[in-house]
Formats: C-alpha cells, sequence, structure tokens
C-alpha cells in the first residue's frame, strides 16, 4: 500500500523536527509535493547525479538524502547549467525530494550516538547542547562525549574501532567499505579515557572538546589548524571522513522508518551510488 510523501516527511519529522534546523540550513521538502503516492525510496546521503539515476533507474518516487539539494537560492533553471541539473532531473522525472540535515544531526538517529554505542561510551552528555527543556527533561545537541570503559591506547582503540564500525553487524554501516582514507593524529601509545564524537564538520567543535577534557576528538573532517591546536592541548583527533562520518545515520533512517507500520508496503533502499568520494591513490 502507498504512502503520501507528506505521511514520510511526518514521520522523519517526528524524530527530528525541521525547527530543529540551523537558519542558514535547507531541509524539508525540497522538490515535489506531499499528496505524490510514494511506493519506493531510496535513502542518500547526498543527491548527486548517479544516485538520481539509480533512483530513476529503480523507480523510485522518493529521494530521501541527509545533505540537502540547494543551500542558496538558484538563479536560473538552466538545464545547461550543472547546479541545475540535478533539481531538473529529479522534478522532470515525477521524483520528489526530501532532506533532513542539521535537525537530523541533533536526532537520537545521529552518527555520533551511533560510534558512541559501539565505543560503549559512559557517563555521556552532549558536545554542544542546543536546548535543553525544563519541563520534560529532555535535551538536543551536537555530538557526544564520554568515558570508555576504561583506558586504552590510542593505537589499540583506533584499530579496534574501525574494525567495529566497518563490521555489518555493529549496525553502523549498510555495506563495508574500504576505510584506507581515514586519518589519525596523536601517539599511538597515549591513554584514552575521554573520548568526543561529532559527525560531519567538526572544525568549529575542536575548542569545545577541549574544553570539556576529551583525550581523543572523532569527527568526518577538521581543518589542518584545528589538528595542529587539538595536538597542542594533548588531544588526538582521529579523521573519518565526512561520508563515513555520516552514512551511519542513513542507515539508522533506514531502520527508523522501516520499523513504522505506515511503511508497510513501502519499499526502501539505501543507495548504491552513495559513496565516499575519496579514493586510495598510489
Amino acid at each position: 500500500m502507498a504512502v503520501s510523501v507528506g505521511q514520510v516527511e511526518q514521520l522523519i519529522e517526528k524524530i527530528a523536527p525541521r525547527s530543529w534546523a540551523e537558519d542558514w540550513d535547507n531541509p524539508g521538502l525540497l522538490v515535489g509535493n506531499s499528496s505524490r503516492k510514494v511506493e519506493r525510496i531510496i535513502l542518500s546521503l547526498d543527491a548527486t547525479l548517479e544516485v538520481v539515476e539509480e533512483a530513476v533507474q529503480k523507480k523510485a518516487n522518493l529521494i530521501i538524502s541527509h545533505h540537502p539539494l540547494m543551500f542558496k537560492p538558484l538563479k536560473n533553471l538552466r538545464s545547461d547549467q550543472r547546479p541545475a541539473i540535478i533539481p531538473l532531473t529529479i522534478f522532470q522525472k515525477g521524483i520528489s525530494f526530501y532532506a533532513a540535515h542539521t535537525n537530523l544531526d541533533q536526532s537520537e538517529l545521529s552518527s555520533s550516538l551511533t560510534f558512541a554505542k559501539v565505543l560503549e561510551l559512559k557517563t555521556t552528555e552532549f558536545l554542544s547542547l542546543t536546548s535543553s527543556e525544563i519541563n520534560t527533561g529532555k535535551s538536543r545537541g551536537y555530538g557526544i562525549i564520554g568515558y570508555l570503559p576504561q583506558p586504552v591506547t590510542l593505537g589499540e582503540l583506533w584499530g579496534t574501532f574501525l574494525t567495529k564500525i566497518n563490521n555489518v553487524s555493529s549496525n553502523c554501516f549498510p555495506r563495508e567499505y574500504d576505510l584506507s582514507s581515514v586519518r589519525l593524529a596523536g601517539n599511538p601509545a597515549q591513554k584514552i579515557k575521554k573520548v568526543a564524537i561529532i559527525n560531519g564538520s567538526g572544525s568549529s567543535f575542536v575548542s569545545k572538546a577541549i574544553f570539556q577534557g576529551a583525550d581523543l576528538f572523532i569527527t568526518g573532517d577538521i581543518d589542518y589548524h584545528g589538528v595542529l591546536d587539538s595536538l597542542e592541548a594533548g588531544m588526538a583527533v582521529g579523521e573519518l571522513g565526512h561520508f563515513f562520518s555520516e552514512i551511519p545515520m542513513i542507515k539508522s533512517l533506514f531502520e527508523y522508518l522501516s520499523k513504522d507500520k505506515t511503511m508497510n508496503g513501502v519499499q526502501m533502499i539505501i543507495s548504491e551510488q552513495s559513496k565516499n568520494p575519496w579514493e586510495r591513490r598510489g
């Protein structure tokens, strides 16, 4: 039985309301309309042309992406101009497009929380608190920081962590990946007890992690000076890459939607074309 785009919107915004998104962000339904029927959904981290072509090939009615199509208004809809090609193709093929970005980052489906579970972090709190409701006791924020069950060397922790997250049974990744592009900065012999995690771009959270006493900062990507600042403060840095730090959210969203009875009869697919853009060279 088909559902409407609007019903899928409601399910996602039940757990990640659009009102949580940053002012500069552009989540929500960006192409299509809420009344359109949905029988097949493609979930992806990004809406690349390859993902759109896959959606067309597999006859998907809706693409759900973490990253929005458009952050800035388009000045034209010319089919010979690259910024317009993807939204035009989606529209012309009768496919709807929905994005859940910074609102999803603050939800219980956050990759940061998934990684924290893999590391079995204790006494956790948000790395950056964005809201705390006194009446309900509920809070939300970006990232997570907490303690390992026991101290372990950086080298041992990093190796074990990468092995665990790349194991399909860990419920992190939808499939196994080549993790040769991930990077680690720090002394492998350093003892690690407190870990801060932030999926996506982590440079603006470095000072918070240092201030809160993290021994290791795990993120998607970080700038050169952010790494230097971290090391000077005695904090090691694990850079997963943007894709690997956020693809767990797509798997979590897939599982969240699959479990809802509203979605019975709707086929959901995690895109095979949603890939890490960095390739190993040499």
